[in-house]
């Protein structure tokens, strides 16, 4: 795929991934449409895109709200007819033992890294099926496939977006929207538990992580060569041994 005036949708544009993908996808020349609840992170992703020649646009959602992807889908069919790629990328990292995990943290957790995905992807359809070659890219984790003690709503919540994803792509298998999971290893970013700083120490100690502007890339220079499948694993060597030892 040729990405030079695409209309790309990243949902959860104000993340690690998100935001490197976007910048990476800008410079490919593809229009981004930044998508996320952060105005000011937004807002900064945009001028840093512009100042070096790509094309973006922001708007602001809560994308596990009915009301709020509904206006996003509205704000798009007005400004650009079609989608061409939707990234999946709003996630949240709620690793607790199951006796303390609260309520309101397991819901909060499908919400974001399920009922989001769900939404927007739903929402969109009727804009992505106006592309003759559109992708649908959710980021998924390698808790989606092995459970690890300490995450029982992350590893929930991620059972079953790589469920609805891989159900959905069988399901629209002879259309023109291709549907991609990628199970994604560790990357090097803010999320889950541990900040930066903690994980560049520990990556110091020997633990592999994914670095988000390498993976952005290798994510983008798949979509150009459409070399997708359904299910897409991306992760460091020796990712599901360490995770089966709860070294993740």
């Amino acid at each position: 795929m040729q990405l030079k005036d695409k209309i790309v949708v990243v949902a959860g544009a104000s993340g690690g991934i998100g935001r490197e993908i976007s910048k990476v996808l800008a410079r490919e020349g593809a229009r981004v449409f930044l998508v996320a609840r952060n105005e000011i992170v937004l807002k900064g992703l945009k001028e840093s895109i512009e100042e070096h020649g790509g094309r973006a646009n922001i708007y602001i959602a809560d994308l596990t709200s009915e009301t709020s992807t509904a206006g996003l889908a509205k704000f798009l069919e007005k400004e650009a007819i079609k989608v061409d790629i939707l990234f999946n990328a709003a996630g949240i990292g709620v690793y607790k033992k199951f006796s303390e995990l609260e309520y309101d943290e397991w819901k909060k957790s499908f919400m974001v890294n399920v009922d989001a995905a769900f939404l927007t992807t739903h929402r969109l359809l009727h804009l992505l099926a106006k592309s003759e070659n559109a992708y649908v890219i959710s980021m998924g984790s390698g808790m989606g496939k092995v459970a690890l003690p300490g995450r029982s709503a992350y590893c929930a919540s991620k059972f079953a977006l790589r469920g609805l994803m891989l159900s959905i792509a069988k399901e629209y298998s002879k259309t023109n929207i291709h549907f991609v999971h990628l199970i994604l290893g560790s990357v090097l970013t803010s999320f889950g538990p541990l900040t930066l700083e903690d994980k560049i120490l520990k990556q110091k100690k020997g633990k592999k992580y994914l670095d988000p502007v390498w993976l952005a890339e290798h994510i983008v220079t798949k979509i150009k060569r459409d070399s997708f499948e359904p299910e897409t694993p991306i992760y460091p060597r020796h990712y599901f041994e360490e995770s089966k030892k709860g070294k993740t």
